[in-house]
């Protein structure tokens, strides 16, 4: 690649963070320390940034150290997570907290190897905590990052990126950097990037194609609209591992009466016939079950003590081959 290329890219991205860069975020404070950058990532996952402050803010007031976390119970976590989904990250949150308190005595590493060994951090949120927190020259590789170099250079955001390029001949300071790539991928390299107003526009390879090697697949259109739903099956699982059955010999999904089709008329149906808290997850499929209207959506149990059978992943998969 052009060194001219990589120094344009970088001179751009710079200028528009000092300009436009959303420094007024809560986790973007200087002297910021790991246990607050892990909790801004791991709730940034998957979710708008918008949403995530007011979840953020109250969750450090309640537990500022890595160590209040630890000593919690989940039903002392739960109520200032819930509302974010994705629970199983919820419940890598205490266990992380636990171990790094026991086995780290309260630091987060700053080795990559020793981080990407705590449940739920992966790549990425061990790239951000040795940026962000450590102020290591590490490219932290979210999607915005790889969407952002892969359009630019390669002209697809799912191209194979030689990361190792990018490592070491990037100059600017990687904290200053993944911020600005982070913040330019989220507002202007979206998934329907706006190239008009791109200051990179003018050497993107993206776009002068015109986003050609990006092919769109075309969903196919569902069987029927969500509001015309007439009932709706439920397979409350365990992280997708233990599955509940609302029978005692066979596993069965919850088939819900009408009137409950709703993720919030779902929770109400829980908590009405067993007294339990449930995360329910979008429709996953629509299906015609003896010309019923029929979702099929997936829950975990948040709080609660259940009585149900429980049956294992292959269970499942026999229940579906007849069904």
């Amino acid at each position: 690649m052009q060194k001219k290329k990589v120094q344009f890219f970088e001179e751009k991205l710079v200028d528009f963070f000092r300009k436009s860069g959303r420094v007024e975020l809560p986790w973007r404070k200087k002297n910021i320390n790991a246990y607050e950058v892990w909790v801004s990532e791991i709730m940034l996952q998957q979710t708008q940034v918008s949403r995530v402050v007011g979840y953020y803010e109250r969750f450090l007031k309640k537990f500022p150290t890595v160590e209040t976390l630890a000593k919690s119970t989940w039903e002392e976590f739960l109520p200032y997570y819930q509302g974010l989904g994705y629970y199983a990250r919820g419940r890598n949150m205490l266990e992380t907290a636990k171990r790094v308190v026991s086995q780290h005595r309260g630091i987060f590493p700053k080795n990559a190897t020793e981080l990407r060994l705590l449940p739920g951090i992966g790549e990425y949120t061990a790239g951000a905590i040795q940026s962000f927190a450590y102020g290591q020259d590490v490219l932290a590789w979210d999607t915005n990052l790889k969407r952002v170099i892969g359009r630019f250079f390669y002209g697809d955001k799912k191209a194979l990126i030689d990361s190792q390029f990018f490592e070491t001949h990037f100059k600017t300071k990687r904290r200053s950097l993944n911020a600005a790539l982070m913040d330019f991928g989220s507002s202007l390299c979206v998934g329907k990037p706006k190239c008009n107003t791109c200051p990179l526009a003018s050497k993107c390879l993206y776009h002068r194609e015109a986003g050609a090697q990006e092919k769109v697949v075309k969903k196919t259109k569902p069987l029927f609209p969500l509001s015309e739903a007439e009932y709706v099956l439920v397979s409350l699982h365990e992280k997708h591992q233990k599955y509940f059955s609302a029978q005692a010999k066979t596993y069965q999904p919850f088939s819900l009466p009408r009137g409950y089709v709703t993720r919030g008329g779902i929770k109400d149906w829980f908590l009405k016939e067993y007294d339990l808290v449930v995360a329910v997850r979008p429709p996953h499929a629509r299906e015609l079950l003896g010309n019923k209207k029929t979702l099929l959506v997936n829950a975990q149990i948040l709080t609660g003590v259940h009585t149900f059978s429980v049956f294992s992943k292959q269970a499942i998969k026999e229940y579906n081959k007849v069904n």
